[in-house]
């Protein structure tokens, strides 16, 4: 199954367990000068807006950052940030609580790449393996990354090399993912 398709199933699952214990689609703090194309509806208590993930335009990709950076994204990678406009999905993988990061609008989407570079270019300058982070854990520090070299999934403390791997692609680690 391609990683759109199971970016998508896990939107629903999210989207559902959210639905049966809210009562509402997932929602996301408003703000009306940061809009996004999924918002659903009008702002609740004018406090929060409910979200549906929905596809990101075609020419969004991470190719042009990757070629800038001198490196290579798996397809994978480059497919997950670059599909749908969502607020971020909660669930736990071999128990750990994490959030997965997605692109609230375009203009987050341009934010994302730049997170993405200073990462990159901090790995470099600590003479360690790239890796672009996806997800973060209850931990402050501890994030979910790609590693570039190998596309394994990897649990890594800010600053330090990814310490234990999570799957061997990130197609696998989504699948694993329960919302």
């Amino acid at each position: 199954m391609a990683t759109q398709q199971i970016l998508s199933k896990l939107h629903q699952d999210f989207a559902m367990k959210y639905q049966q214990q809210h009562q509402s689609l997932p929602c996301m703090y408003y703000d009306p000068k940061w809009s996004s194309p999924c918002e659903v509806g009008e702002p609740i208590d004018g406090e929060r807006i409910q979200w549906q993930a929905i596809a990101q335009p075609a020419e969004n990709n991470l190719q042009q950052l990757a070629k800038a950076l001198e490196c290579e994204f798996p397809i994978a990678l480059d497919d997950y940030y670059s599909s749908f406009f969502a607020g971020n999905i909660v669930g736990e993988i071999d128990g750990h609580k994490i959030e997965l990061l997605q692109a609230w609008n375009q203009d987050d989407f341009e934010r994302l790449q730049q997170n993405i570079t200073g990462h990159v270019l901090m790995k470099r300058k600590l003479k360690q393996q790239d890796t672009i982070f996806i997800g973060l854990t209850e931990q402050d520090d501890l994030l979910l990354t790609v590693t570039l070299n190998t596309g394994e999934v990897c649990l890594e403390y800010v600053g330090k090399p990814p310490h234990h791997v999570l799957a061997t692609s990130l197609d696998d680690f989504l699948q694993q993912v329960v919302c």
